[in-house]
């Protein structure tokens, strides 16, 4: 039998957040870009900010009539990923503000990543909407491009082995999926223990490459019915992995950084800020805090209500980046991200 993880049962990846400075900019992105769903916005006047979520799917959203805790209640048991942006008010309004996209020194966030069925195609659509592109290449295995959001968030597009032939259509071509968020971390072991026995993810396989002397452990939620390490080889294991719709962990590690004290990673929410969390919906927040307490993690945010939208706790991981913890008023889906390629 599996051991339970510490923050309970069938935990959901359910969100990737970063904050931006102009929601209208970044709402034309993601929507008529990107081809992304606005889901709901949540408003809290008394700390002037908003959160606008968004997603690939064909469900019909909550009215903006009903009550913001009904339509996060809703929100927060939905079966697939979302990115949440965070606009703090004003920030549109400031010529000289800006935030940091974590490819910079000091570095830690790396980027969002889609699955697509033609990156050439997606390319020239972009940039016909003068979308900065920040590069590609020729890997005709498994093509691979970066383009830049309204904020500078690098955006990671990667071919998927075969075409979609079902789904909805979107400006960078059909059934596109919001697969993976990649960061940075120091010491492979500890962040293993982390996201393996604290959150109850599954390593699903790392990939090395030796010329840049960096290793990609990529975590996920599954029914491990079929393991990306079963596969003989790192091509085969990194197509399986475009070819899965559930959303993943990618974590960079470059080889050393564990056994040098001067290494560590920015989290993003203290100066220069910009990336804010990965969140995941849990049955019981208050027991998960215990668990990662007890096992020595950080809590960030101790459990409790936050304004009219539920109740949420924060954890640190290894590197300092924060896992959001929000209570779901159900059990949450018995399978989420069914949904086959």
């Amino acid at each position: 039998m599996t051991p339970v993880a510490l923050v309970g049962r069938n935990p959901v990846f359910a969100q990737t957040m970063i904050r931006i400075k102009d929601p209208e900019k970044s709402k034309d992105f993601y929507e008529n870009k990107l081809g992304l769903k606005l889901l709901t916005r949540l408003d809290f006047p008394s700390l002037t900010f908003s959160l606008y979520f968004f997603a690939y799917t064909q469900d019909t959203t909550p009215s903006m009539e009903l009550s913001q805790t009904q339509r996060a209640r809703w929100l927060w048991n939905v079966p697939y990923p979302t990115l949440e942006l965070t606009h703090n008010w004003g920030t549109e309004k400031d010529p000289s503000f800006c935030y940091h996209n974590g490819n910079e020194n000091p570095k830690g966030f790396g980027y969002i990543g889609f699955i697509v069925d033609d990156i050439q195609k997606a390319i020239e659509t972009l940039k016909k909407h003068n979308v900065t592109v920040i590069s590609t290449t020729d890997d005709k295995n498994t093509p691979v491009a970066y383009i830049a959001d309204p904020d500078g968030y690098w955006i990671q597009l990667i071919s998927r082995k075969s075409a979609s032939v079902s789904g909805e259509q979107t400006p960078i071509g059909r059934d596109p999926v919001l697969s993976h968020t990649m960061f940075r971390i120091k010491d492979p072991i500890q962040s293993r223990l982390f996201y393996e026995n604290g959150l109850g993810m599954k390593l699903l396989c790392h990939i090395d490459y030796p010329e840049e002397k960096i290793s990609h452990y990529y975590f996920g939620y599954t029914d491990g019915s079929m393991a990306a390490s079963s596969f003989s080889d790192d091509k085969e294991r990194l197509e399986f992995l475009v070819g899965t719709r559930y959303p993943k962990m990618v974590l960079e590690h470059k080889w050393g950084t564990e056994s040098d004290d001067r290494v560590t990673y920015h989290n993003g929410n203290v100066e220069p800020r910009g990336f804010g969390h990965i969140g995941l919906t849990v049955d019981d927040i208050y027991r998960a805090c215990e668990n990662m307490e007890k096992a020595g993690y950080k809590i960030v945010r101790k459990p409790g209500p936050f304004q009219d939208v539920g109740e949420i706790a924060f954890v640190a991981d290894p590197d300092g980046y924060w896992v959001e913890l929000i209570q779901r008023s159900s059990s949450g889906p018995e399978k989420p991200y069914s949904k086959p390629l």
